[in-house]
């Protein structure tokens, strides 16, 4: 299936014209920020490689970075062994089915995923809002015209009477029948109109009551938003400050998930990448000149360092690349291959 039978990309955010269930991707953040995509494809690629069907320009995400993989009604993410990984909702995954309004955050760009059901009805709704306002000019116009008639019917009933004076009596009854039958019609077609102002005034109070407690859900959903991020800023800046910078990357990335524009986080963030990747240069450079130094002890423990700093990313380059380099070096020094162990094994049966 191709990129383009697999979504449909549109900038339009209203809801889809044609009836059925509809998968949308709707992209909040970075420079794709606006754009929708609906999900048809039954296995959809997101990535930064010109073949996927969602494409991410961001040198932080991989090429196919994550599947999105339709059955049971839904979608299901699943991480495709990328550096950085997914998260849905502030939770690190590896697979998971979304559910309806939840946020996925892949490198820098987060999505909003939305399962919207489009019925007959609600298009039949939406013509009807439309057409209100040319509905009620016709009535009435319909009620004017049907007005006039009425006035001139009355008329033409008025000069039948002046001029029925040498009719018979039964004559007399029909014609003034006819005229109060005709008073009573434009009577009740009067009425109308102000029914339907009183009922414009009952719904406009309505629409102008409705707004009052809104305010107060916003200011509750701000004060747990705001709380969030700076739990979120508090904790990035102590694993910051325990050089635990990969932790802190991932609180302030989250933070900034919240408040997009946050100074603090973006400061932090550029602080604990710039401060990771210097301390993996150091190790590295330290680790050549001490093999070259023949101190190949030292050497492993320097390469150690690289694998310990970041020991929860097994995918990323430079831990392989530290890992290779021990591997060498236990063929060199006589050992078995894994024998050198970068982190303390503690005993089974130790309850510290």
């Amino acid at each position: 299936m191709s990129k383009g039978e697999n979504v449909k990309i549109t900038n339009e955010l209203k809801n889809p014209s044609s009836p059925g269930t509809h998968y949308r991707f709707l992209c909040m953040t970075g420079p794709n920020k606006g754009r929708v995509y609906y999900l048809i494809g039954k296995r959809v690629i997101i990535g930064r490689g010109e073949n996927a069907d969602i494409q991410i320009v961001d040198v932080k995400i991989s090429r196919e970075h994550a599947e999105l993989s339709f059955s049971d009604n839904g979608y299901t993410i699943t991480d495709l062994g990328a550096e950085n990984g997914i998260i849905v909702n502030d939770t690190k995954i590896k697979q998971k089915k979304l559910a309806e309004g939840e946020k996925v955050v892949i490198g820098q760009t987060v999505f909003k995923y939305n399962i919207i059901e489009v019925t007959n009805t609600d298009l039949a709704v939406l013509d009807e809002d439309n057409g209100v306002a040319l509905l009620k000019d016709s009535k009435s116009s319909k009620a004017k015209v049907q007005l006039k008639a009425n006035i001139g019917s009355g008329d033409s009933f008025s000069n039948k009477k002046t001029n029925i004076t040498e009719k018979k009596s039964n004559s007399k009854v029909l014609v003034m029948a006819g005229v109060v039958g005709i008073v009573l019609y434009v009577l009740m077609g009067s009425n109308e109109p102000a029914k339907q102002t009183k009922t414009r005034n009952v719904n406009a109070v309505s629409d102008f009551d409705a707004p009052d407690t809104t305010p107060k859900k916003a200011s509750q959903d701000d004060a747990e938003i705001k709380k969030k991020l700076e739990n979120y800023i508090h904790s990035g800046r102590r694993e910051f400050g325990e050089g635990n910078y990969f932790r802190a990357m991932e609180d302030f990335r989250l933070a900034l998930l919240l408040s997009p524009n946050n100074g603090h986080a973006s400061f932090y963030l550029a602080k604990a990448k710039q401060r990771l990747d210097e301390d993996i240069e150091k190790n590295f450079l330290k680790g050549k000149q001490e093999y070259e130094s023949k101190k190949l002890q030292a050497s492993i423990v320097s390469y150690c360092g690289v694998v310990q700093l970041i020991q929860n990313y097994p995918n990323d380059e430079r831990y392989k690349n530290a890992m290779l380099k021990i591997s060498a070096i236990e063929s060199e020094l006589g050992l078995e291959k894994g024998e050198v162990k970068c982190f303390e094994e503690k005993p089974a049966d130790s309850k510290n």
